[in-house]
């Protein structure tokens, strides 16, 4: 309460009726640095999606159904309510915004933390009050008088052997797609776009190796904004570097260029965007960006090295597997909490060749905190007993590989319902990896096939179904997704998506099973070319808490298929007690 009060007395003082803290760094990263950390030093909240709305006597935090549960805890005592997102009834921020604000009024928000795309949407809803807006002012960060350090590590070059291409071989890439779009000057600001054009990596934002930076580039030039210190010794041929702070004066200075200056509008924040000349012409949609579709197509080099970092994250899994059920069936009374299994995690992939760091903070979640589907356990997290479900969702970086894989796990009785749902997610996880669809399907036209088995039981989730995922980048990527929400981006071979559908009880258990799948090309017919999945996770699923009445012959063929290929893949790389567990594990079913 005393931070909201501290900030309502700035608020007055500029003249501001309603203040929005997006908790965003200034490239719009899915995971930010501490120093970015500005809504959850000011609401308690740690998820990393939502978003404040301050005004002068009420406050609320908008987010979406992962956080409900999480975020209805970690409010408390905050004077911050909850707006649960897309829930009957419950007002957009933007809506609410408008039935606050006076006529004339004044929004505030830090103007390097907020999308253009964003903020065209909130001046379409205010438009008929004249509202005035200061983007130019961090009340929050000049509140916050103990703000961690902006980060100063070095990069480091991804090596040509994990690349595939050097960065002038995807300059070159980049420049031909601007020819046939007709872009003369390309603002680049995601942090992931800039890290695959550059082949470089580095810590700036926790858990993806990114390093803060911007790019515009023309036919003839291609400039990176940067601390030089962070590149020094690495050799970035073609690129002229320029402070990173000179960024928003550099565009401002842009005259004339040849075609159109392109940038993603969902991607370029306020303060660079409002920078760019308005004689100008532009193009802003997101559907032209170059950079994000490149990269999510993977070469083959790229998955290749992307199949061997799955493989030694496969290890890694069963090896973890096995340390937790030696320890669930040694008697006594159990003394393991929640983070213990993210430290195992970490202890198993510290030895595997090539790694970097977790790919996000594991969510090792017991019993109800499941229910959560984006829970995190803290510095300790709740003990764990012999009774129900532990979920696990983690991943990793390597050099050769971004990973992700979520397990459900009975670690005691199960009941009627829990067996059912665990079953049910399972039905809707195989429709979707045994799929096979035309040339131009979207992921928003999948989605469905994971959620019916659910949906006929009166059941749902209320997250997506599948992201995109980045090499050894962001575990979240785009464009394309698979989710019930329109995503005009056509699934195409190359492009790795997740397969993690979930029931959530809450107050009981939540369950999610989730692969990594890769798109590929099945067959071309008379109709077209039809595409299907890879799979690319090497992870037994525990069949021990499967309904199996529930399935059809096809459903367990494809599990039998799919545990066939895990142990022949994981069992050469284990010694003689780890085959012989995954075996087990692994053994078909009729």
């Amino acid at each position: 309460m005393e931070k909201l009060t501290q900030l309502r007395a700035r608020m007055k003082a500029q003249g501001i009726d309603a203040y929005i803290v997006t908790g965003a760094d200034a490239h719009g990263s899915g995971y930010v640095s501490e120093n970015w950390k500005t809504r959850q030093w000011l609401s308690g909240f740690t998820g990393s999606g939502g978003l404040i709305v301050v005004t002068r006597d009420k406050a609320g935090l908008w987010t979406d159904g992962r956080y409900f549960i999480q975020a209805e805890k970690e409010l408390v005592g905050s004077g911050i309510d909850l707006y649960k997102q897309e829930e009957p009834g419950v007002p957009t921020y933007q809506a609410f915004i408008k039935s606050e604000l006076p006529k004339g009024g004044r929004v505030g928000f830090d103007g390097r933390t907020m999308a253009l795309q964003s903020f065209d949407a909130l001046k379409r809803q205010l438009n008929d009050l004249d509202a005035q807006y200061t983007y130019d002012i961090d009340l929050v960060g000049s509140l916050w008088t103990n703000c961690p350090q902006v980060p100063n590590k070095p990069a480091f070059a991804h090596e040509l052997r994990f690349a595939g291409l050097s960065a002038q071989e995807k300059l070159a890439l980049v420049r031909g797609e601007m020819v046939k779009k007709e872009i003369g000057g390309y603002v680049v600001t995601a942090l992931d776009d800039i890290a695959w054009l550059l082949n470089i990596r580095g810590s700036d934002v926790p858990y993806t190796p990114v390093v803060y930076a911007y790019v515009f580039i023309t036919a003839s030039q291609a400039h990176v904004f940067i601390d030089a210190q962070k590149v020094s010794g690495i050799a970035l041929d073609g690129f002229t570097l320029h402070p990173y702070e000179g960024f928003s004066e550099f565009l401002c200075n842009l005259h004339s260029i040849k075609g159109k200056l392109y940038f993603n509008a969902n991607k370029t924040n306020v303060l660079p965007g409002e920078a760019i000349p308005k004689s100008l012409p532009v193009n802003r949609n997101a559907n032209d960006d170059i950079i994000a579709l490149l990269k999510a197509k993977k070469t083959e080099t790229e998955l290749a090295n992307i199949r061997n970092a799955y493989i030694k994250d496969g290890v890694v899994m069963v090896r973890m597997f096995i340390w937790l059920e030696k320890i669930m069936q040694a008697p006594g009374e159990l003394n393991l909490y929640e983070v213990d299994i993210s430290r195992k995690l970490i202890e198993l992939r510290q030895v595997m060749p090539d790694y970097i760091s977790d790919g996000f903070s594991t969510i090792a979640a017991y019993g109800a905190n499941a229910a959560s589907a984006h829970y995190n356990p803290g510095t300790q997290g709740a003990k764990i007993e012999r009774d129900g479900f532990l979920l696990i969702d983690t991943g990793a970086q390597y050099l050769d590989g971004t990973t992700d894989t979520t397990r459900t796990i009975p670690v005691g009785p199960l009941t009627d319902e829990m067996r059912r749902d665990f079953t049910l997610v399972l039905k809707g996880h195989i429709a979707l990896a045994a799929a096979i669809f035309p040339s131009g399907t979207t992921g928003s036209q999948l989605d469905v096939l994971a959620r019916l088995p659910l949906w006929s039981e009166g059941k749902n989730f209320r997250h997506g179904t599948g992201h995109g995922i980045g090499y050894v980048l962001c575990v979240h990527e785009g464009p394309h997704n698979i989710a019930n929400k329109h995503n005009a981006v056509a699934l195409t071979p190359g492009m790795l998506v997740s397969n993690e559908p979930g029931m959530y009880k809450e107050g009981e258990y939540g369950i999610r099973t989730e692969n990594i799948l890769c798109v590929k090309e099945i067959n071309e017919t008379g109709y077209g070319k039809f595409f299907g999945f890879e799979s690319l996770t090497c992870v037994p699923i525990d069949t021990s808490a499967v309904e199996w009445g529930l399935l059809s012959d096809a459903e367990r063929g494809y599990i039998n298929t799919y545990h066939k290929r895990t142990y022949e893949i994981l069992s050469p790389l284990l010694n003689e007690a780890e085959r012989e567990w995954l075996e087990k594990k692994t053994r078909e079913v009729q």
